[in-house]
């Protein structure tokens, strides 16, 4: 499993190109910036106060595409959440070699920990465990979902992060060092 490393302290909006060469090129172990961490609960927060005053948020609490205008009930949020990575966790082909998996789960961190998304910290938390544990999503090489071209492969990613147990052993591969 993991080695000893020095950990990258992340700025969200700030990542050099030598970070992202580094982590095609090997493992690394990340953190975010402690100063990324208020955006980041703001964002949640937001989101948790639109959903409570029962508010529209498309994505959030209505369905998508075609069906953008359907609200869906409160009792069934957390799986409509669950129901559109399942859907969209499909693709062909060979995996993504683990260089691309490490970029695919930095640059997310790092997306996400700019606070702008609404996700919760603990999101970020998971994926950055399974970057530093080199635990790698197996994501097909090929897969769309049209205009939503990243749904399909960032899909397998995000179910490892909110798997249960034995979703995790059907999802993630752990990486021989």
């Amino acid at each position: 499993m993991t080695t000893t490393r020095s950990p990258w302290v992340l700025t969200p909006g700030e990542l050099p190109m030598n970070l992202l060469r580094h982590a095609y090129d090997a493992p690394i172990h990340a953190t975010i910036s402690a100063a990324a961490w208020g955006p980041v609960q703001e964002a949640a927060t937001t989101v948790r106060n639109c959903v409570a005053s029962d508010q529209t948020v498309y994505g959030v609490n209505t369905g998508f595409g075609l069906l953008a205008t359907s609200r869906i009930d409160s009792a069934k949020l957390s799986q409509l959440q669950v129901n559109l990575l399942r859907s969209h966790a499909a693709g062909v082909g060979p995996e993504l070699d683990d260089g691309v998996i490490r970029l695919v789960l930095l640059l997310k961190a790092a997306s996400l920990a700019r606070g702008f998304s609404g996700v919760r910290r603990e999101i970020v938390d998971r994926l950055l465990v399974l970057l530093n544990e080199d635990l790698y999503p197996c994501v097909p090489g090929q897969g769309s979902v049209g205009a939503s071209g990243d749904l399909a492969p960032l899909a397998p990613g995000r179910r490892t992060v909110t798997a249960t147990s034995t979703e995790v052993i059907d999802v993630i591969r752990a990486v021989e060092e």
